[in-house]
Parts: C-alpha cells; sequence; structure tokens
C-alpha cells in the first residue's frame, strides 16, 4: 500500500466514477484527506466525485493544522514531487506531480476545487448540443441516428437507399480507393 507523502501513514483505495462508465482507484489519506492519483486517473473522473471523496469535515475544519513545510515525496516511486506549475490552471489550485511516474497528489479540497474547474470549463467551451453536432457533425435530428444494435454502440445515420453491390460500383470503389492510397504515398502533406 502506498504512504500519504504528508503524514506518512498508509493511504486506503477509494474508488470514483470516471468516463466513459468505468470505475477509477485512487489512494486517499485516511488522516489529512490528501489524495493520489496515478498517471492519466485524475482526468476521467467526473466532477460529481469530487463531492464523495472531499468532503467537508466540521470537525476538522475547527482543528488548527500545521503541515510541515518539508519535501514531499511520491509515495510510488519515491522521487520529489514538485508543483505543477500550469497558466491555465488558477493559483488556489495546487497539484504537485511526480516527474518520474507522472502521478499527481492533491491535498485536501484541492480534488474539488479541480474538478469544478474541469466542469465550469468544459460547459464553458461546448454547449451539450453543439458537442453533439461536433462529434457526429450531422444535423441534429435525433430520429435519425441509432445508438445500440448490431452495428456497435457508435453513432451512424441510416441508409436511406440499398447500396449498389454490382461488381462495377465494386470495382470502380476498389479502384478510388487505390489510386488515393497510392496518391497519399507519391504527396507530400
Amino acid at each position: 500500500m502506498a504512504r500519504c507523502p504528508v503524514c506518512d501513514v498508509e493511504m486506503k483505495e477509494v474508488s470514483a466514477r470516471a468516463n466513459p462508465g468505468t470505475l477509477i482507484v485512487l489512494d486517499q489519506c485516511r488522516k489529512c484527506g490528501g489524495i493520489w492519483c496515478d498517471k492519466w486517473e485524475l482526468f476521467p473522473i467526473v466532477p460529481e466525485e469530487a463531492g464523495r471523496l472531499d468532503p467537508v469535515d466540521e470537525t476538522l475544519l475547527q482543528q488548527p493544522i500545521d503541515f510541515p513545510q518539508k519535501t514531499l515525496y511520491c509515495p510510488r516511486c519515491r522521487d520529489r514531487l514538485q508543483v505543477l506549475r500550469d497558466p491555465l490552471l488558477p493559483a488556489e489550485i495546487q497539484l504537485q506531480r511526480c516527474r518520474r511516474c507522472e502521478g499527481i497528489w492533491l491535498n485536501r479540497g484541492q480534488f474539488g476545487r479541480y474538478k469544478r474547474l474541469q466542469k465550469k470549463t468544459r460547459t464553458e467551451r461546448l454547449a451539450p448540443e453543439e458537442t453533439i453536432r461536433k462529434v457526429v457533425k450531422v444535423a441534429p435530428d435525433p430520429n435519425a441516428w441509432v445508438t445500440t444494435g448490431t452495428r456497435g454502440i457508435f453513432a451512424y445515420p441510416h441508409a436511406e437507399e440499398e447500396p449498389d453491390l454490382s461488381a462495377k460500383a465494386t470495382l470502380r470503389g476498389a479502384f478510388s480507393l487505390i489510386l488515393r492510397a497510392l496518391l497519399r504515398m507519391v504527396l507530400p502533406f
């Protein structure tokens, strides 16, 4: 088990819902509430999980906490953690990253702050309907799309007419495909 970089106590494993429909196992300190995310674990976790993993404990908030000004080390590889400097992150969000294994340490409250920023950024940049249009690149008629079935789970348009499967059409399509492949090999892009 991993040990907390701040308190040096054994952390417990906690699971968090992530996109798309998976669970990610994180390590959380029982004493200080800090969270350790291995490489690529922080980003796909759904923002609503922050309220469950980063709850407000009023008795802990009333007690004075003296975090020692010490160098923190990665709970996985024991390399020194460095404060992540990203111009897109506000000053109140301080992530500490291991440069060797690329894990991220978040002190209590940082996980919730980061997830709120992530949710705000996503909703500001792309509205839900606009996101769907950009992904599927079609008219917004939901009846023209299939999302489940024997052809897979990805959305695709219904065929309006039967495809031409004649020998002439098949040869024409094959010739076109071969010609495009040859042009890509010859012409630089």
